[in-house]
C-alpha cells in the first residue's frame, strides 16, 4: 500500500521531472493555457523548458497587461490627436507611455527570438497567430508596434495577425456643451489620421489580419473600403465608435468575413452586398431609421443577427420584413435598452418565410410601459421557434415610453416552443401574469419556464436597476401562488416552472 502523508522534496522533484519527460508538443500545449508572462517564466525552470516558449504557436500582447494593477482606469487627458514632436515629448513621462514603451521592448525581444521559417522546414517554429492590443498614442510607440508586426509577417516569422487598435480618451456625450463636443470631434479626427498612417505604413501586417478591432477613430471616406480591400484574409471585424466619413453608408463585399460587429458608429446604413461566409452580424446604435439602414444581399451562411438601439426621441420604427430580406437566420437578438420599441409589429404572412429557420429569439430590456403583447407577432411568424428569452426592465431612464398594442389571434397555437426564459419582473405583476398566460395557451408543447430576478446595471445610465420590491415571488409560498396564477387547466403538471430569486 502506498504510504499516506505529504511527499518529500525528493518525491516532489521526481514528480516535476516526470512532467519534464513529456513530449515537447504536450508541454507546449500546457504553456498555451498560461498567460504569456507565466509561459516565458516557465522557460527558466530548466534547460528542458528553456526552448519551449519559442515554440508557442500563438503570442498575445495586451497593453493593459503593462499598466499598473489595482489603480483603476487610465485615461489620456493630454492627447490632442496631433502627431508632432511636442505631443510625443509631453506624453513621454506618464503611466500610459511607460506601458507602451515596455510593450515595445517585450514585443521586440519575443520576435527577435524567432527565426524566419526556411523553405520546406517542417520543424520550424513559426508563430501561427500574433495578437496585439495597443493604443493610438505616441507615434514612436504605436508605429513601432505596427512595424514589428509588419516585419515579422514579411520575414515569415508570423503567419497571421490579430490587432485591437484602441484609444484611452474619455468618452464625451454628444449632449454636452459645444466646446467639448468640438474637441471630441477633433480628437477623433486625429486618431483617424494616426490609424491611416499606421495602415499605410504596415501593408504586410494588415494583409495578414484575421481579426481587426478598431475603437474611437474617425474613418476617412476611403478608410473602410481600403480596409476590406487590403485585409483579404480578415475573418472578424469589430468597430466601436468609429465615426464614418462623408456619406455614412458602408458597403461590404468580402470573401472571408464570418463575424461583423458595428457598435455606436453613427452611420446611416450598412449594405452587406456579398459576404458569402458571414455567420454573425451585430449592429448597435444607428444614426436614423432610413431605408438604407440595413440590407442583406448575398449572405447564405448568416445564422445570427443582433440589433441593439436606444430609440430615444425618434418616432421611426423598422420593419423586419424589409431589413431581414434575403436571410433565413436561426438566431435573432433584439435589445431595446429600456426605451421605446423600434420594431414595427407585422402580420405573420410577411415574415414567416424569413423566419422559417428561426429557432432562438432573445429580446432584451423591454420596458413595462411598452407592454409585452406585441412580442407575440414574432412567435406567430416563427413556426419553428424553440427557445424564447425576454429581459424585462422597470428602470425609469430616458424618454417617455409608449405602449405598443397588438391583438393576439384567438386560438393561436405554437407547436415547437419548448423553453421560455424571463429575466426580471414588473412592479405591475399583472402584466407579466397575463403575458405568461398568453404564452402558455399558445405553446402547447412547452417543456420549461425559467424565471429569474433581475439584478443588473442599466445599459443607458449605468445605475443599478431597481428590484421589483416585494412583487417578485421569493418565498416558497409566493412561488407556489404565482405558479397557480399563471397556469390553467392543470397544465403545470406537463412542464417545469423554475423561479429563482
Amino acid at each position: 500500500m502506498e504510504p499516506c502523508g505529504p511527499r518529500s522534496a525528493d518525491e516532489e522533484a521526481a514528480a516535476a521531472d516526470l512532467i519534464s519527460k513529456l513530449p515537447s508538443d504536450v508541454l507546449v500545449s500546457i504553456l498555451e493555457r498560461l498567460h504569456l508572462r507565466d509561459a516565458v517564466r516557465a522557460g527558466a525552470l530548466s534547460s528542458r523548458w528553456r526552448c519551449l516558449p519559442k515554440q508557442l504557436p500563438r503570442l498575445s500582447l495586451d497593453i493593459d497587461d503593462f499598466l499598473p494593477r489595482g489603480q483603476g482606469h487610465f485615461f489620456d487627458d493630454r492627447d490632442t490627436g496631433e502627431d508632432d514632436e511636442g505631443d510625443d515629448v509631453a506624453a513621454a513621462d506618464d503611466v500610459l507611455s511607460e506601458a507602451g514603451d515596455k510593450m515595445v521592448r517585450v514585443a521586440t525581444a519575443l520576435l527577435a527570438s524567432r527565426s524566419p521559417a526556411p523553405a520546406n522546414a517542417a520543424d520550424a517554429h513559426v508563430i501561427a497567430t500574433l495578437a496585439m492590443k495597443f493604443h493610438l498614442r505616441r507615434q514612436s510607440c504605436y508605429m513601432s508596434l505596427g512595424r514589428l508586426v509588419d516585419d515579422a509577417v514579411a520575414s515569415g516569422k508570423v503567419c497571421a495577425a490579430e490587432l485591437t487598435i484602441t484609444t484611452k480618451s474619455r468618452t464625451v456625450s454628444w449632449s454636452e456643451d459645444e466646446d467639448r463636443v468640438r474637441a471630441r470631434r477633433a480628437l477623433l479626427r486625429g486618431y483617424g489620421r494616426r490609424f491611416r498612417n499606421l495602415f499605410d505604413a504596415c501593408p504586410a501586417a494588415f494583409g495578414a489580419l484575421k481579426q481587426l478591432n478598431i475603437e474611437s477613430v474617425k474613418l476617412g471616406k476611403h478608410d473602410f473600403p481600403d480596409i476590406l480591400d487590403t485585409c483579404t484574409r480578415l475573418e472578424k471585424l469589430y468597430l466601436f465608435n468609429c465615426v464614418p466619413g462623408p456619406g455614412g453608408l458602408w458597403q461590404v463585399r468580402h470573401e472571408r468575413l464570418t463575424d461583423i460587429r458595428i457598435s455606436v458608429c453613427g452611420i446611416h446604413g450598412v449594405s452587406l452586398e456579398w459576404v458569402p461566409r458571414l455567420k454573425q452580424f451585430a449592429f448597435q446604435g444607428w444614426f436614423s431609421m432610413t431605408h438604407q439602414l440595413l440590407s442583406f444581399s448575398h449572405v447564405p451562411c448568416l445564422t445570427t443577427v443582433t440589433l441593439s438601439h436606444d430609440n430615444g426621441h425618434l418616432e421611426e420604427t423598422l420593419k423586419l420584413s424589409r431589413i431581414m430580406a434575403n436571410t433565413a437566420v436561426k438566431d435573432i437578438r433584439l435589445n431595446f435598452r429600456g426605451n421605446n420599441i423600434w420594431v414595427q409589429p407585422e402580420s405573420s404572412r410577411r415574415l414567416t418565410d424569413l423566419f422559417r429557420n428561426l429557432t432562438n429569439l432573445k429580446i432584451r430590456n423591454v420596458h413595462h410601459k411598452c407592454g409585452l403583447s406585441w412580442t407575440m407577432f414574432l412567435l406567430q411568424s416563427a413556426p419553428h421557434l424553440q427557445e424564447l428569452y425576454i429581459k424585462l426592465t422597470d428602470h425609469e431612464c430616458g424618454v417617455v415610453k409608449k405602449n405598443v398594442p397588438w391583438e393576439v389571434p384567438i386560438g393561436f397555437k405554437h407547436y415547437t416552443l419548448a423553453r421560455i426564459t424571463i429575466l426580471g419582473f414588473y412592479s405591475n405583476e399583472e402584466t407579466v401574469v397575463t403575458y405568461i398566460r398568453h404564452l402558455l395557451q399558445a405553446a402547447i408543447n412547452l417543456e420549461e419556464i425559467d424565471m429569474r430576478e433581475n439584478a443588473t446595471y442599466c445599459e443607458i445610465c449605468g445605475h443599478m436597476e431597481p428590484k421589483a420590491g416585494s412583487r417578485f415571488p421569493r418565498t416558497d409560498e409566493d412561488k407556489e401562488t404565482f405558479r397557480k396564477r399563471i397556469t390553467t387547466n392543470g397544465r403545470s403538471a406537463i412542464f417545469k416552472i423554475c423561479i429563482r430569486s
